[in-house]
């Protein structure tokens, strides 16, 4: 898997990592702010780690879209003969929700309500009352920006009933914020039922999109036997949402066929989708053609063995049939209760060639956000106080801290409850486009200055100032205005972490001018 990204020093980078079906590891991060990225010098980098890792491991490159990434992957395949690329399904989806999000009424229903937040975000009064009428928040930061979008679109409909109560009850109507223009323009918006139609066209047109980026983010099982089916049932869902008509559709389902039948649909997707036995043995699984035509494009390029590809394609008629271990009643009753590779691990010793290939494919990841964008560890590791460290040592606190990270968020997603969401992220980005706007400069008056001495590192205060605790703060107070980004060290391990390989290279302390 590989992701490339610019951190907050504007240093090019980009990150490889290795993902099983049992989880991702990091590999390494490659700076390459001094390398033209074209197809050339990327084909060069993915190849080589191929190479290292071992050919006869690999099944699939995983990257986003881009021009450059993607004419390596093609030239990538012409080389190994044995392997994918695919292109990042997180990404393409999120996409796919961005160009949505430029139809009109997509687009009126995200202004608005991107104003309302921002508006009870930034005033710390309207933001206090707003919490005394609903005890839910409304901003849900997620993994991706356009995820963000939407699942807070959703949560502000969830809390309708509260704003409208909060912008008609008398705290509101007494207070100085509602003889504003501003604060006349958000209470109009509330109490507009055209606004709420909107956002509500919004959710019932993108929310089954949203579902598949979760099943690609969540990491809970790979996602390779779900997407196929998981995109189809997205668009007759949209559609039903939508009423059924094609007129009100067609538009919708146009801008998703432009990514996924264009560019995410890849041979592997249907193949795992022919091998996962909750499909094949449903009453509705698909007859497209496309789905053999993937499977036997994938057993040509996987099994290159004509024998063993033979021996494999005679099996695949005990598995549709029912027939050896497929038939026990042990292996329909745990078809939904396991994932397909531990199905197969489980079923498939009666066809071990055919077996083989199966886990292979099914235990594929659809994406690269594994490689975690959002934040730099290279930002927390080289910093001016702390550029003596060599650069294997360097490397090796890399390693460390991303797979520490990584070994974290599989943890968490393992453990959500069914009614926990794996796009929402623990943290607001300190410059979240909800809350936060750029070009907006609030007297100074609005500002909570009473937060402006905390120490970011440890939520200490200095003299005279108050108290508080480290969690990033989303009203107007230093990361809405300070216009500065601050990398956060999330517990005592790190810092710790960070102290020990301090005294290790006999450093300066690199937090002693408060950065």
């Amino acid at each position: 898997m590989s992701d490339g990204w610019s951190d907050m020093k504007s240093r090019s980078l980009i990150n490889i990592l290795v993902n099983n079906p049992y989880g991702t590891v990091f590999l390494r991060s490659v700076e390459a702010s001094d390398e033209v990225k074209n197809a050339e010098f990327i084909f060069n980098l993915l190849d080589g780690v191929v190479e290292e890792i071992g050919e006869q491991l690999v099944v699939q490159v995983v990257t986003d879209n881009a021009s450059a990434y993607k004419a390596a992957g093609h030239i990538l395949m012409e080389k190994r003969k044995h392997l994918y690329w695919t292109p990042c399904a997180a990404h393409c989806i999120d996409l796919i929700l961005e160009q949505l999000g430029d139809l009109p009424q997509h687009k009126n229903a995200l202004s608005k309500a991107k104003k309302i937040t921002k508006f009870i975000y930034n005033h710390s009064w309207v933001l206090a009352l707003m919490r005394k009428f609903s005890k839910k928040e409304i901003i849900r930061p997620a993994t991706t920006r356009f995820a963000t979008s939407y699942l807070t679109l959703q949560s502000i409909l969830d809390v309708r009933q509260p704003l409208e109560a909060m912008f008609t009850s008398t705290q509101w109507l007494n207070s100085a914020w509602a003889k504003k223009p501003e604060g006349k323009e958000i209470r109009r918006h509330i109490l507009s039922d055209k606004f709420w139609a909107s956002v509500t066209y919004a959710i019932l047109s993108t929310r089954p999109l949203v579902q598949v980026l979760r099943l690609v983010d969540a990491e809970k099982k790979p996602a390779m036997g779900f997407i196929y089916n998981a995109m189809d049932e997205a668009k007759e869902l949209i559609a039903h949402n939508l009423g059924g008509e094609e007129a009100s559709y067609r538009e919708i389902w146009d801008i998703i066929d432009a990514r996924w039948e264009v560019q995410l649909h890849r041979h592997l997707h249907a193949a795992a989708y022919y091998l996962n036995p909750q499909f094949q043995y449903s009453e509705r699984k698909s007859s497209n053609p496309e789905v053999k035509l993937g499977l036997y494009h994938c057993m040509e390029r996987l099994i290159p063995d004509l024998t063993v590809r033979e021996i494999a394609d005679l099996q695949l008629i005990l598995f549709r049939n029912r027939e050896g271990f497929f038939g026990l009643h042990a292996a329909k009753s745990t078809i939904v209760k396991c994932s397909p590779v531990e199905w197969w691990i489980q079923f498939g010793d009666s066809t071990p060639e055919l077996q083989s290939f199966a886990i292979r494919v099914l235990g594929l990841t659809c994406s690269s956000s594994g490689c975690e964008r959002n934040w730099s560890t290279y930002s927390q590791v080289q910093t001016k106080r702390r550029n003596r460290l060599s650069t294997l040592k360097m490397n090796s606190l890399v390693y460390i801290m991303h797979n520490k990270r990584l070994r974290d968020r599989r943890l968490r997603n393992k453990g959500l409850k069914d009614d926990e969401d794996p796009l929402v992220c623990e943290d607001v980005a300190s410059d979240n486009e909800w809350f936060i706007d750029d070009e907006t400069n609030l007297p100074l008056s609005d500002l909570q200055l009473e937060n402006l001495s905390v120490d970011v590192l440890r939520g200490d205060a200095d003299q005279g100032g108050a108290s508080t605790s480290a969690t990033p703060h989303t009203s107007t107070s230093s990361a809405a205005k300070g216009k500065r980004k601050v990398g956060i060290i999330e517990d005592d391990e790190d810092l710790n972490f960070i102290d020990t390989i301090r005294e290790e290279d006999s450093l300066e302390d690199p937090f002693s001018d408060g950065t």
